[in-house]
């Protein structure tokens, strides 16, 4: 049986404890799960709060819920309270016609149970289970079900009382065919979104200590936050919370997310003045952490072209400089997503505006697959005037500070292997990064099959289909992955907008299940200037996020197809991406701030990829490839020395920097109004000055 709810809680509720304790030796199913103070519910006002004490969903025993009561008198409130937990719980189950026997009633009976010791009764206990401690079994026992409950229907009565039915935000896909890439996102749309048992824990559990959650892009991070921002805004309405991110577009979906969840709880809207969700940065014109913090306390802001000034990590100087100063706290909850992508001075400023130690971030290890080191939580966030860590984890506050998402829900299989074989460079002429640790592997849902990951190791590594959903193995298989090689950028281009339309045409797909991500950095704009052509000939708008405004906060736009730049589509996904430029990875194999770039590209799909380019560097983009297939897509390497691959780290992320202080300067150059053979002189002069 597995428990969700707060170990340290429960301990110091005695008579919740002793129940506990007799379901704990009765119940030995393991697909049996015990809530303690759920689900909750909060009416119109803001004293209108119930919780079950203790819920338990067993696929043998069924649904009990239990209710303490301490008086000797059965009396009108707990009646009253009974009844509106049993009809709040049933309601939400009564709304599937698979868990109706009639219209208003339940194929599985919903049992409440009150834990008591009446001395004197009252007219109309006897419609109530009441039972003292030592008669729990007796009475779970004499109300075993004939049969056990089919797993998916377990699956959907659990996401009944999470909330978490409501997940799935479903396209409307019309007059769809069968056997379409229209019809199996449809499919897929249909089954149940649920939480896994570490997400519920983590969704569902308060601890009043800092948190962090790592997984996998597409583990379901930034739903656990919204989940965790909903449920602590309905317990604690008079609060404020804090949600932020770094990439901009994230901003729309965090907000609907939240507003999801929060229907779970309230039949009315969250209050918005409560929960501030933007950006890390933010300006005149949008909203973001240090811009508010500033203006909310005297402060004039700086801009990035006046912060670039003094540093080349502009933010983390702005940063640094405003938490230095003196600041009001204003959260007492700080939620941070996409931790990985923002300097250890961001998270400083947020723990300064904390006023409780509720400060729980997202993290992704491998979005930046080039810094595969676990985050040092005690640098992170620094060390007081005693040189003691403001954030400790290793002092063994609660086992749920640290935490692991394993399972992978957005991104297939065979997408996630390739995306990781070609990330890492593993079949490279040379290994490009390592992980540290069979530990480290196994957390991101590998499984270690061969060696212990110290240098000269043979490894073998693979990935277990029970880390993806069954559903998506099924229907996303190696063949969901296409390899296109073309001739020119414009052929690329062109093929890609024929394609895009026979997607929409003939598979019935959406234009917002669908994204165009450029690799090339350097080539972007030819590539979106003739992709945009091509589609708007067969009839298709696209949305292209370079020509967006800056204050931009949607990732996608009604009827038209996202066109974007690797950065701008981090934190989003769709059914069908399109990566094009490949060759601009592989013309410099070595590079890895190219390899990273193209890993965060292939993990957002949750179904189809479509990978192109059209230069020299396809031939090792296919050899590679074809070495994935002939390794029986698992990870086959010699575990490569630590220094020698962060020396070739070192050295890709200055080339990578030099090229693109290089490309600048020959933009302005151009602009300026000089042409492509004189720039060249210019460059042939300085590379081979005449005496």
């Amino acid at each position: 049986m597995q428990f969700i709810g707060n170990v340290e809680d429960i301990e110091k509720d005695i008579l919740a404890n002793l129940i506990y304790d007799k379901l704990s030796s009765l119940i030995l199913d393991e697909k049996a799960v015990l809530y303690y103070q759920y689900p909750f519910y909060r009416g119109d006002i803001k004293s209108d709060f119930i919780e079950a004490k203790l819920l338990l969903v067993s696929p043998i025993y069924g649904l009990f819920f239990f209710e303490v009561d301490k008086n000797e008198t059965f009396t009108e409130a707990i009646q009253d309270r009974v009844d509106t937990l049993y009809n709040e719980i049933a309601s939400r189950m009564l709304k599937h016609s698979s868990l109706r026997s009639r219209r208003n009633q339940l194929k599985y009976e919903l049992h409440s149970v009150i834990v008591g010791n009446y001395v004197h009764y009252s007219d109309g206990q006897e419609e109530y289970m009441v039972c003292k401690v030592d008669d729990i079994s007796t009475l779970i026992n004499e109300n075993k079900l004939d049969s056990p409950i089919p797993q998916e229907t377990l699956i959907l009565i659990e996401s009944c009382i999470d909330g978490t039915s409501t997940l799935n935000q479903k396209k409307e896909r019309s007059n769809v065919r069968p056997l379409t890439k229209a019809s199996i996102l449809n499919e897929i749309q249909s089954h149940i979104a649920n939480f896994d048992i570490v997400q519920k824990k983590i969704a569902e559990i308060d601890i009043d200590l800092p948190q962090r959650i790592r997984g996998l892009a597409g583990s379901g991070k930034t739903i656990v936050l919204a989940y965790k921002a909903a449920r602590f805004h309905a317990q604690y309405p008079d609060k404020k919370i804090l949600y932020t991110f770094y990439t901009k577009s994230l901003a729309t979906t965090v907000k609907n997310l939240i507003n999801r969840a929060f229907k779970n709880y309230s039949s009315s809207e969250p209050d918005w003045n409560m929960i501030k969700v933007c950006h890390g940065w933010g300006s005149s014109s949008s909203e973001g952490v240090y811009y508010n913090t500033c203006i909310n306390n005297g402060y004039q802001p700086m801009t990035f072209a006046e912060a670039r000034r003094y540093s080349d990590n502009a933010f983390a100087y702005i940063c640094k400089e405003l938490y230095m100063k003196d600041i009001t706290k204003e959260y007492d909850l700080i939620l941070i997503d996409e931790g990985q992508d923002f300097p250890s001075e961001f998270y400083r400023l947020c723990y300064k505006l904390c006023n409780t130690k509720r400060i729980c971030w997202a993290y992704d290890d491998f979005q930046n697959i080039f810094d595969v080191e676990i985050q040092n939580e005690q640098n992170t966030f620094g060390f007081d005037s005693f040189g003691k860590p403001y954030i400790d984890f290793s002092t063994g506050g609660n086992s749920l500070q640290d935490q692991v998402l394993m399972k992978c829900y957005r991104t297939p299989r065979y997408s996630l292997i390739y995306a990781f074989a070609l990330g890492l460079g593993i079949y490279n002429e040379k290994i490009l990064q390592r992980l540290e640790s069979n530990k480290q592997w196994e957390s991101l849902g590998f499984k270690v099959e061969k060696g212990n990951s110290q240098t000269g190791d043979e490894m073998i590594i693979s990935r277990p289909e029970e880390n993806t959903p069954s559903y998506s193995n099924k229907e996303f298989t190696k063949d969901s992955i296409n390899v296109k090689k073309y001739a020119s950028i414009e052929k690329e281009c062109c093929n890609i907008a024929d394609e895009i339309s026979r997607c929409i045409q003939e598979q019935g797909l959406l234009p917002t299940d669908i994204c165009v991500i450029c690799i090339d950095s350097n080539r972007i704009g030819d590539y979106f200037s003739n992709i945009s052509i091509g589609l708007r000939q067969h009839g298709i708008n696209p949305f292209n996020l370079l020509n967006a405004p800056y204050n931009n906060t949607t990732f996608f736009s009604e009827g038209r197809v996202t066109l974007s730049s690797v950065n701008k589509a981090k934190g989003n996904e769709c059914g069908m991406v399109f990566i094009c430029g490949i060759d601009s990875v592989f013309k410099n194999p070595n590079n890895v701030v190219m390899r990273d770039k193209l890993f965060t590209s292939m993990t957002r799909t949750k179904g189809w990829l479509h990978l192109s380019g059209c230069g020299d560097g396809m031939e090792a983009f296919l050899r590679e490839l074809k070495e994935i297939e002939e390794k029986n897509y698992k990870l086959v390497f010699i575990q490569p020395d630590r220094a020698e691959t962060k020396n070739i780290e070192n050295v890709s992320r200055a080339t990578d920097a030099a090229e693109h202080h290089i490309f600048e300067q020959i933009r302005k150059l151009r602009e300026s109004g000089l042409k492509d053979e004189e720039i060249q002189k210019i460059i042939n002069g300085l590379l081979f000055p005449t005496k």
